[in-house]
């Protein structure tokens, strides 16, 4: 294992990485000695998703490649090579059994299945491993092979144009006798200048024994201050065995890992520059204490054909980032027709479903007047000195349910109500970076699937 002393790394969830500056992030690799810093740096976030591969096509083995130009490698004098192979989830398994304590796993999703991605809307995570063979050019018999583990957590900073990645080596096995091997990774985050790179740890070739782990970390940042800008960001590692060299890649375009490794930076929500994973979509909870707007919400999602914005039933809504576009969306869906009905506490406003400030608005489908949306109303009444809200709609005592085949819904609700959701979402919008078009979901109380 290399000596605490020679490097530094980048600490997953270890501090706040919005209150202090990334030099004030490199921590001696002393710090994460013990089972306590361990836990606390892979503490699984309470809601994340697992990536699909981009393509089931992409290759998992250069090997085969390298046989195949086994003539070619002789030509050039070389009498070994070395090629990779990611490891079958069977393999990963048994490897385990070779890990040594330094082996453990320091990233948020260390416990779930390995060969994915793992990503929240501020991390990206993965665990994949990795099988070194080295091949003898005359014959092309293996003449060995290293079993390693690479382990990677993206945290990106919603108010800093920042984000961080740590990446850990772990060489858990090898029957190759060969002498001393060496690791390096290359990064590229970006083609131009709009993501600069830091001088990190794995761009020089480190040695590692069977039973050692290598980490450090990346601090990258987007240089542009208007618009947004996504990186996909690709990894090249480069093994030395005693002189003989092989590469391979993943997170690249038809590549394991393909383009799951993406962070987007903008200038486009809020006051300041910040970073986000786009491919996780984030739900917006209708909190409980808006209790009849919740049920509206809930009521539409269930009622409604087309169930918008429910998880499993329908599908996500989308950002309309557009003012103007906004304004034409609650001018016809809430138009003349409206009536705030005479029961509903005021002050009373209409309230819309989907939102105004969303692509699934019922004037982005069609509609040209609110009075064809489904109709709702706030009613109040006194029992025993407590003024008790409920939703209803016109049929409702007659066991009628509004039109399934609607394309919108509006209600007469309390304006604190109304405006306390429309408060909370615009918040979310501005933690989640939703810029134009962006996808959420809306849980208002239904059950998932």
């Amino acid at each position: 294992m290399i000596a605490a002393s020679t490097f530094t790394l980048l600490v997953p969830f270890a501090v706040n990485a919005d209150a202090v500056s990334p030099d004030r992030l490199e921590i001696s690799h002393s710090v994460l000695d013990g089972p306590a810093a361990v836990q606390k740096a892979g503490d699984p976030p309470s809601d994340f998703q697992a990536l699909p591969e981009a393509s089931q096509t992409s290759p998992q083995s250069n090997c085969a490649d390298t046989k195949r130009n086994l003539k070619h490698l002789r030509m050039d004098g070389q009498k070994r090579a070395v090629c990779f192979e990611w490891q079958t989830a069977q393999e990963l398994a048994k490897t385990r059994g070779f890990s040594s304590p330094s082996a453990a796993s320091v990233v948020w999703c260390g416990d779930q299945e390995e060969n994915q991605v793992y990503v929240t809307r501020d991390s990206i995570c993965s665990r994949r491993g990795v099988v070194i063979v080295l091949v003898d050019t005359l014959t092309g018999t293996v003449l060995g092979k290293a079993y390693a583990t690479i382990e990677q957590q993206i945290d990106t900073q919603n108010g800093q144009p920042e984000f961080f990645e740590y990446m850990k080596f772990d060489l858990t096995s090898s029957d190759i006798t060969s002498s001393v091997m060496t690791v390096k990774v290359d990064s590229t985050c970006s083609l131009d200048t709009s993501c600069q790179q830091n001088a990190d740890p794995w761009n020089a070739p480190r040695p590692i024994t069977v039973g050692g782990s290598i980490d450090g970390g990346f601090t990258r940042m987007w240089t542009q201050d208007q618009g947004n800008k996504s990186f996909l960001i690709s990894y090249a590692l480069t093994v030395n065995i005693g002189g003989t060299y092989g590469s391979t890649r993943w997170g690249g375009n038809g590549e394991p890992g393909g383009g799951q490794y993406k962070v987007r930076c903008d200038k486009e929500v809020g006051a300041t520059k910040g970073c986000v994973v786009p491919a996780f979509t984030p739900t917006f909870v209708v909190d409980k204490k808006y209790s009849e707007a919740r049920q509206f919400v809930g009521m539409v999602q269930a009622s409604m054909s087309t169930h918008p914005g429910w998880e499993g039933h329908g599908q996500p809504l989308h950002r309309e980032s557009v003012e103007s576009e906004v304004t034409k969306n609650r001018n016809v869906v809430c138009d003349s027709t409206f009536r705030a009905d005479a029961s509903t506490p005021p002050p009373v406003q209409c309230d819309e479903w989907p939102f105004a400030r969303s692509k699934e608005s019922g004037r982005k489908l069609g509609v040209t007047s609110g009075a064809t949306c489904q109709q709702y109303m706030v009613t109040s009444r006194t029992v025993e000195g407590t003024v008790r809200l409920s939703l209803t709609w016109p049929g409702a005592n007659q066991g009628k349910f509004p039109p399934a085949d609607a394309k919108c819904a509006r209600a007469s609700m309390p304006k604190n109500q109304n405006e306390g959701v429309g408060g909370d979402l615009g918040r979310k919008t501005t933690q989640w970076r939703l810029i134009e078009n962006d996808a959420y979901w809306v849980d208002a109380g239904q059950p998932v699937g």
